[in-house]
């Protein structure tokens, strides 16, 4: 067995054991046995420091073995990366400084609490210990771009009375303040999302994994291939079914596109799909789990902190929206595989695995799904969730998943579980530097100055924003900047809370869409040996269906009133799939026959019609949406049979 085999084992029983005792110690305070929470979240931190501190450690060593395909958060190539040592030197120091310093702050932590913000010169230094450890952990789990931000936050709090500009200068600081702020008083910075990580996403996220281990994802697939099989380009339908129902639990676009991608891209490909379309197509099913309930990216959670409202009313308040995004990109596929004649899916369907793995996931995920109704808390949903998976996967007959998947499903759990909890702990400074300085007040001030005087634009610019914020960021991350930027300027302008909230949520997480970054698109080119900038145009024709969507919530809200539906909302989805179809008919140039290069300008003169029909509400660009659709609809069904010459026929 070489070194590296033998240190990998030693560092996955660590990792392991303290995975367990903090999932038990979660467990116990779910059902009020931890009071007081200024140990309790310091508790959570220092087993997540350790935790990250151990997997940046067991990631070289997978490097070095060169076993797994390894791809990080921003769809880089792990197995690439040089100065290995400079690196293991670092994490090693990661490790070891983090431990420290966050047992030392557990240890004190009533004392910190209390005392804030009067902390002696050795509670300083051991503050400053804690910031630079956890953002050097951040730097080795989310990437330099992520860790710049918030540093320069954490700076811009310590030195922005230094700024000249005085639309942006801040009072001067003590140190000692600001080092209360950043997490030392352990009730903000660091701690401002923990609860969040510990009480909220913590067993739904080893829940998900649980779920990918005893053969959800086989499973979701092989229901793709039941409906692929009755469409024409079927060989997308795992993709949107099984990598949106998958990114849905997950909530992460890459993981996703990495884990699903590999078996439908593939597939795809074989099917006529060309590469580039068949990346798009994964990118795009894999972010629609980003904005569908009932993990939403962990943005729902945050969201729900943010408004002060229960989780699942934030979640089924997105139900409508991720439901026309899914409905938007079926869309495109559709049109898409009628103009190049794509053929059904032909492999059929496992039946017997779908009978047999299905209660697993429905029951499970159902009493997951009641409780949260009940207003329950997300832990004990969660929690309720894992116990009833890992029971009734032992009824899977010959898909009964082995010890050894049982076992990979939960360290994947405490894996993913460990890394989000370090991202939504590593920005919480970001946030709280937005709220004590009033930056994302000042921020919507200048917004207001330069941007024109109507609703429409001001969105248009509020859209352009989140999208620039968010690029190459986790979703997460991406959300609480354009959130804390750009929500008290919507508000100003008339946008209600909740809508404002996930206006700029869903740009946030288009930006994984959007050259010149985008993650998702990068990631599933890779996997489909596609062109960045192929894959990224493909996408973003699949994407324009579903652009509409946030400023369709904006002017009708009842789209965003699930469960209390009304006939109010009738008309909304209509209209919105009525954009949809003319976008993706102008994209692609088919509907009934390949259409001229003026036809296809026609239809796209009806998506901007039927745009300011819901954004204007006037009745006049109502009627010309209709009109439009229903004269060229009649014209192509009357000259179905002609044949477009070649130069008009391409894309």
């Amino acid at each position: 067995m070489s070194g590296w085999k033998r240190l990998r084992i030693a560092v996955d029983i660590p990792f392991l054991i303290i995975g367990a005792s903090l999932t038990v110690y979660i467990g116990f305070a779910a059902f009020g046995f931890v009071k007081n929470s200024s140990e309790h979240y310091s508790n959570f931190i220092l087993g997540i420091c350790l935790m990250t501190g151990l997997l940046a450690i067991r990631n070289l060593c997978d490097e070095k073995l060169g076993g797994k395909n390894m791809m990080s958060e921003t769809g880089e190539d792990m197995h690439t990366r040089p100065y290995f040592w400079p690196r293991f030197a670092f994490a090693l120091t990661a490790f070891v400084m983090s431990a420290i310093a966050m047992a030392y702050v557990r240890y004190n932590a009533v004392h910190l609490e209390t005392t804030q913000p009067f902390f002696t010169d050795t509670d300083m230094i051991f503050g400053w210990l804690m910031t630079i450890s956890i953002l050097a952990l951040t730097l080795i789990h989310w990437g330099p771009l992520l860790t710049s931000v918030i540093c320069i936050a954490i700076a811009y709090f310590f030195f922005g009375h230094m700024i000249e500009n005085p639309l942006f200068i801040t009072p001067k600081y003590d140190p000692k303040f600001v080092m209360n702020y950043i997490g030392l008083g352990t009730n903000q910075g660091f701690y401002y999302l923990a609860q969040v990580a510990a009480d909220a996403i913590y067993f739904l996220i080893i829940y998900a994994a649980i779920l990918l281990g005893v053969g959800m994802l086989k499973m979701v697939l092989e229901v793709g291939k039941v409906t692929g099989s009755r469409m024409s380009g079927g060989a997308a339908g795992p993709a949107l079914i099984g990598s949106g129902i998958v990114a849905s639990i997950m909530g992460q676009a890459v993981s996703n596109v990495v884990l699903t991608g590999r078996l439908t891209i593939p597939m795809m490909r074989k099917y006529g799909y060309r590469g580039s379309m068949a990346g798009a197509i994964e990118a795009t099913a894999s972010t629609a789990g980003q904005i569908m309930p009932p993990i939403l990216g962990l943005a729902a959670f945050i969201i729900a902190s943010f408004l002060n409202r229960p989780y699942i009313d934030v979640a089924l308040s997105a139900m409508i929206p991720g439901l026309l995004y899914l409905v938007g990109v079926a869309i495109a596929v559709a049109v898409y595989a009628k103009r190049h004649h794509l053929p059904k899916l032909a492999e059929k369907a496992d039946m017997d695995m779908i009978k047999r793995l299905l209660p697993t996931f429905v029951i499970s995920f159902g009493v997951v799904l009641w409780l949260l109704l009940g207003y329950r808390s997300p832990a004990i949903a969660g929690l309720w969730g894992i116990i009833l998976a890992l029971a009734l996967c032992f009824f899977q007959g010959k898909y009964r998943p082995t010890k050894k998947a049982l076992y990979e499903a939960v360290e994947e759990g405490f894996y993913l579980v460990a890394v989000l909890s370090l991202l939504l702990i590593a920005i919480g400074p970001l946030g709280q530097v937005m709220l004590t300085t009033n930056l994302s007040g000042r921020l919507g001030s200048v917004l207001v100055q330069y941007l024109p005087d109507s609703q429409l634009l001001l969105l248009i610019g509020a859209m352009c924003v989140s999208l620039v914020l968010g690029m190459g960021l986790p979703t997460p991350v991406a959300y609480i900047i354009v959130a804390l930027a750009l929500v008290p300027f919507m508000q100003q302008i008339g946008v209600p809370p909740l809508q404002a909230h996930f206006f700029v949520f869903y740009f946030a997480v288009f930006s994984t869409l959007t050259p010149p970054v985008a993650v998702s698109v990068l990631a599933a080119g890779k996997l489909a040996n596609a062109t960045f900038l192929g894959t990224a145009a493909d996408a973003m024709k699949i994407a324009a269906t579903t652009f509409i969507i946030p400023f369709a919530f904006v002017y009708s809200p009842a789209l965003m009133s699930f469960p209390n539906l009304t006939w109010a909302v009738v008309p909304a989805i209509l209209e919105v799939m009525a954009i949809q179809l003319t976008v993706s008919v102008a994209a692609y140039g088919y509907l009934m026959r390949v259409l001229h290069r003026w036809e296809r300008w026609v239809f796209f003169v009806a998506a901007l019609c039927g745009f300011f029909a819901m954004t204007l509400g006037d009745i006049y660009w109502h009627a010309s949406l209709i009109g439009i659709v229903i004269v060229m609809t009649g014209w192509l069904y009357t000259t179905r049979t002609r044949k477009v010459a070649a130069p008009e026929a391409a894309e």
